[in-house]
């Protein structure tokens, strides 16, 4: 039996040292928390009571979000974090911000033009919603702007200096004007509409008299240009800020009445039709189609709101409501590639933390050793090198006759892909699902599913408006006593480059009741539409909900006859009104309930008489919190389950996705003792969620200190 318990690089019990290697210790980890004691009296067995409506029972999605990424923006803010780690949180929440505006409030934005009058669960129109939503983001922004100063300032202390100035100092004029990128330039009369602009660049909009100008820097990357410095040192100066600043003397005019950068952001849906031929060019057309779609936000760098951003406002025919203003540099990503700088002191990240191939593995193939025992993945603490090793052992294994992977998202030049080819070039049957409407990743997976046919494998045709989300690869290996089925699911996807920065956990098993379930899982994707009654597999569309559902009356039973129900669920986000009512019956049955919801969470915790048995944290932390894992108690049973789907209406409805069963006893406990445990003591990167919606930091004992 093989379990990450027997490994150095498990996380320990004290959650903060999670941003340090883990280190040789076999303490227990601390228990949960204990709830208060239960008073069955308090509870009512009927629907919930009058005080608490159904529109005050939920919170709304989007603004949850919001919180959500108010939590990054604190580790950016957090002066006790090394300062390069928190110009990468800033820049995240940069990130997440652009892609909530081009998915979320363009989805709103087109639910308020269809169906002005339309109300979410909670009560709110979609106009309440879109003003909550500009006031929360002005505010998140304004504090973004102050947290980037500080660490713009204390990086200058420390050696890295990002130039932003230039109205009255000249001295870098000719080092810049010597390293230009390329550029784009139009000049137009103010009667004459804009040129076309394309979202991802940075632009610098220029007014004259009677006219306006506007310069685009072509490469996102060319904006930050590397100046001269001291050894030892590294100088750069931001360019649409050099820009702004010279334009006049660039453009030879003496009339600039004002000159500032920006950006602007399109509704990102892809619009195709899934029950016509030939989804694949349609999804490439849909993405080019995206460079012409709706602006929903123009975001300005600069100091106060002016005639010349109203003007382009409306040019873009955008209302005042799509124009965000701060003095903020735009688009965050490009600051965050100094986290690479060699002129880095050690202090300035985080100690690296360097993935271990688990132990059973550094002296046994893979087969060998999964044949034995299941084997549990935990990254980034065990490297995924652990799962390309398992393809790319298949692949020359004369004993491998079948592989079946699917994919969601990958790097561009991904082992795994490779490992792909190999086998069908060593005559193996290679089946593949590339899921090509993976948001974002839509043309990089057509290109790879285009390569894998080129290289003899089979890529099934793509499942019209559903997405394949499920995280599998089958390899069937002929054996004494026939094929044999050895099976890697995981909760993330099979990227290397995330499952560096993601916390995610993968199963490797030859449970032969797993192995003939997923060939039914993949059959069944062959032939959309057809239903399989899996009896341990918990399967989406459909029956991942209904069982889950099964799964919380189970607790709520257990508990009417006298044991104790209990449910602990990680997940990124919960947003299925369903399975939140249904929380809300166990808890009411009182049923201990504990959450640990990274994202959205729309369920409001601490009810009386719905919800005070349910508890709910979110954690943000040095790793992106990714894994999924459901704990039910079941009577003793103890039943875990490990996914790649949240509990949101998209994964439980319209996409393919499982939950598997971890079967092995020690793998449970690793899973509930040391992961779901140790999430739950946390007292340093830990939010609670209370019933007021507001998240508060889990204190900290007095006298701890965090890293």
């Amino acid at each position: 039996m093989t379990t990450p318990l027997d490994r150095p690089e498990a996380p320990q019990a004290q959650a903060d040292v999670r941003a340090q290697p883990p280190k040789k210790d076999r303490r227990a980890p601390p228990p949960l928390p204990e709830f208060k004691p239960f008073n069955p009296d308090a509870v009512k067995l009927s629907p919930a009571p009058a005080q608490a409506p159904r529109t005050e029972r939920f919170f709304n999605r989007d603004l949850t979000w919001l919180q959500f990424n108010e939590r990054v923006l604190g580790e950016a803010a957090d002066k006790t974090v090394p300062v390069l780690e928190r110009l990468r949180f800033a820049a995240i929440v940069s990130s997440n911000l652009d892609e909530f505006f081009m998915i979320r409030v363009a989805e709103i934005a087109r639910i308020a033009r269809r169906m002005p009058g339309f109300r979410y669960p909670e009560g709110m129109t979609v106009a309440q919603v879109l003003a909550q939503v500009r006031e929360q983001v002005l505010a998140q922004k304004a504090r973004q702007a102050a947290v980037l100063q500080d660490i713009l300032e204390t990086m200058a202390k420390k050696g890295i200096v990002i130039q932003q100035d230039f109205e009255t100092d000249r001295s870098m004029d000719a080092d810049i004007r010597a390293k230009l990128p390329k550029l784009s330039f139009c000049m137009r009369k103010t009667s004459e509409p804009l040129p076309w602009l394309e979202s991802s660049r940075i632009h610098v909009f220029i007014r004259f008299p009677a006219q306006y100008a506007i310069l685009s820097i072509d490469e996102r990357e060319a904006r930050m240009v590397e100046l001269q410095a001291e050894p030892g040192q590294a100088r750069y100066a931001l360019l649409e800020r050099w820009l702004r600043a010279k334009a006049g003397d660039l453009l030879g005019r003496t009339d600039v009445i004002e000159a500032f950068p920006f950006k602007i952001l399109r509704d990102a849906d892809l619009r195709y039709h899934p029950d016509e031929e030939g989804i694949e060019e349609q999804i490439v057309e849909a993405v080019l189609r995206r460079s012409k779609a709706r602006i929903v936000r123009l975001e300005v760098d600069a100091p106060a709101y002016s005639e010349g951003a109203l003007f382009l406002a409306t040019a873009l025919r955008l209302d005042s409501a799509a124009l965000y203003r701060f003095p903020l540099p735009l688009d965050l990503r490009t600051l965050a590639t100094l986290y690479n700088s060699p002129v880095a002191a050690p202090s300035m990240r985080y100690p690296a933390i360097k993935p271990e191939m688990p132990k059973p593995l550094r002296r046994r193939g893979v087969f060998q050793v999964v044949r034995d025992n299941d084997l549990l993945l935990h990254h980034p603490y065990d490297d995924f090198e652990a799962v390309v090793r398992f393809l790319q052992e298949a692949a020359k294994d004369p004993k491998v006759a079948r592989i079946y992977h699917t994919l969601y998202r990958t790097s561009r030049e991904s082992p795994v892909i490779a490992a792909l080819k190999d086998a069908a070039a060593a005559g193996k049957k290679v089946t593949a699902y590339i899921e090509i409407k993976a948001r974002f990743d839509e043309l990089n997976n057509v290109r790879l599913a285009r390569e894998l046919r080129k290289a003899g494998v089979q890529v099934s045709a793509p499942l019209g408006n559903y997405k394949v989300h499920s995280k599998v690869t089958q390899v069937i290996r002929d054996e004494e006593g026939g094929p044999r089925s050895y099976l890697h699911l995981g909760t993330g996807n099979y990227h290397p480059g995330t499952a560096r920065q993601y916390t995610d956990l993968g199963l490797l098993t030859a449970d032969p009741v797993l192995g003939k379930e997923i060939e039914q899982y993949i059959a069944g994707l062959s032939r959309p539409g057809r239903v399989t009654d899996f009896k341990e597999l918990l399967v989406a569309p459909g029956r991942l909900y209904e069982r889950i559902l099964q799964l919380i009356r189970g607790e709520i039973a257990v508990q009417k006859a006298g044991g104790e129900g209990r449910i602990i669920a990680k997940m990124n986000a919960l947003v299925d009104r369903r399975l939140i009512e249904a929380l809300y019956d166990a808890s009411r049955e009182g049923v201990q309930i504990d959450l640990l919801v990274r994202g959205s969470c729309c369920l409001r915790p601490g009810i009386p008489g719905v919800s005070q048995n349910i508890r709910v944290r979110s954690i943000v932390d040095r790793f992106l919190e990714h894994s999924r894992i459901f704990y039910f108690r079941s009577g003793g049973e103890e039943k875990v389950y490990l996914s790649s789907a949240d509990w949101m209406p998209r994964n439980l409805y319209t996409r393919y996705e499982i939950a598997f069963p971890v079967k092995d006893a020690r793998l449970k406990r690793y899973l509930l003792d040391v992961i779901l445990k140790t999430s739950f003591a946390d007292n340093s990167k830990a939010w609670a969620l209370g019933a007021d919606g507001v998240y508060d930091r889990v204190p900290a004992p007095e006298g701890t200190k965090s890293i």
